[in-house]
């Protein structure tokens, strides 16, 4: 976590610093990011990061802790709004809402690209360690297996990660192409294969 040292800057030069890592990390992964790039768009002296951060893995902890704040923000008035939704209904919605998201702030989310390409130990511990996602839509899964909307065959975790994957490649392929409505279409009819092939028989739509 950042020193008291650093909560003790006034706003400005906290943002001055936060801007100047989430530009360096959007731009490389962890492994290739450099303090030294840090320090000059941020414009302080390199004994000052220090008296800030612990090192370069505090840095961006940090970073990753003040974009989760911003996302739950954005993200939490969807989630379980409709007692009558399914998982899919909720999954899309997310997706939608992470459409806004990467509008909003592509460099948040160049971010998370990077994080896929770096092959660290560090990230690929922070990766092991972000559940949260995977686990909710497990348990919505077997929400809706007891609601008799999903068969009792599928497996939950398996589903789980077929929904993020499939997430993961569509909102990717949206980051370069900027092509909302082709890949809301494309995401749409792939979950309507998905749907049919997990739901039971009188829950076809």
């Amino acid at each position: 976590m950042p020193t008291s040292t650093f909560y003790n800057l006034d706003e400005s030069k906290r943002k001055q610093i936060f801007d100047a890592c989430v530009e360096e990390f959007a731009a490389h992964t962890y492994s290739e990011a450099s303090i030294n790039q840090i320090i000059k768009t941020a414009n302080i002296p390199r004994g000052s990061f220090y008296q800030y951060f612990a090192d370069k893995e505090d840095c961006y902890l940090y970073l990753l802790g003040e974009i989760a704040k911003e996302k739950m923000i954005l993200f939490r008035d969807i989630v379980a709004k409709d007692d009558d939704d399914t998982v899919f209904d909720e999954y899309e919605k997310m997706f939608d809402q992470a459409i806004v998201w990467i509008e909003k702030k592509p460099q948040y989310y160049q971010i998370g690209i990077k994080m896929d390409m770096d092959n660290s130990e560090f990230i690929r511990k922070l990766l092991k360690g972000n559940q949260a996602g995977l686990d909710y839509f497990a348990s919505l899964i077997k929400r809706d297996q007891d609601r008799g909307i999903i068969r009792k065959d599928v497996d939950a975790d398996v589903l789980t990660e077929m929904l993020f994957s499939i997430n993961r490649t569509a909102l990717m392929n949206f980051f370069y192409k900027r092509d909302f409505e082709g890949m809301k279409k494309q995401l749409h009819h792939i979950l309507e294969i998905i749907r049919k092939g997990s739901t039971t028989e009188e829950n076809h739509v």
